[in-house]
């Protein structure tokens, strides 16, 4: 009976772990995830023209909404990447400040 539970068990846990992967593949916690829902190069919506080109430039992961933006990247890398920084740092700001509006109100109070 031991051994039946056991069984049993593994393969309910083997299920549980199986569900969770979600069928994409790992972030590489090293790369910057990328910050906007458009295209880096053309400004338009991710997925308005199929799968976005995506790809990791200098430990950046880099997305297009195809893969024609890559001559205008790679034309003038610097501009898109400073564009690219900018959005982290906005995301960044954007996301600390809840938390530092609810510090100031217990402040306050």
């Amino acid at each position: 009976m031991k051994k039946w539970t056991a069984i049993m068990s593994g393969i309910a846990v083997g299920f549980l772990f199986a569900g969770c992967g979600g069928g994409e593949k790992a972030v590489d916690p090293n790369v910057i995830a990328f910050p906007l829902d458009t295209c880096l190069v053309g400004d338009k919506k991710l997925g308005s023209m199929g799968k976005p080109h995506t790809f990791v430039h200098e430990g950046r992961e880099i997305k297009f909404c195809c893969e024609g933006c890559d001559d205008e990247f790679k034309a003038d890398t610097a501009k898109y990447i400073k564009k690219f920084d900018d959005a982290v740092a906005a995301k960044k700001a954007a996301d600390a400040k809840p938390a530092d509006a609810t510090g100031d109100a217990e402040k306050a109070g």
